[in-house]
């Protein structure tokens, strides 16, 4: 796990008073420990969207094809949140 993959998900653990130093992502659905609302996915999506933008060491680490344009990086993420993001509170 490269520093910045490590920042986007301490940033994600932030953004739900979660430690990134006490989850086990190789355990089974450990993204399910924490959840956000819609309104919080989307600020973070935002947030790693600009990151990735500004940051080609961090597209290079993240991105299969580290191309600067948001809309790919925008694909990118929302895929990312799939995978990795925090559940959907229900409201």
């Amino acid at each position: 796990m490269g520093k910045n993959f490590e920042k986007v998900m301490k940033e994600m653990c932030k953004r739900v008073n979660a430690d990134w130093s006490n989850i086990n992502p190789k355990e089974k659905d450990w993204f399910m420990q924490y959840s956000w609302t819609e309104e919080e996915q989307d600020k973070f999506k935002e947030w790693m969207i600009n990151y990735l933008y500004k940051s080609a060491e961090a597209r290079e680490e993240i991105m299969e094809v580290a191309i600067k344009n948001k809309e790919i990086i925008s694909k990118l993420v929302s895929m990312f949140l799939l995978n990795y993001g925090w559940t959907i509170k229900n409201e």
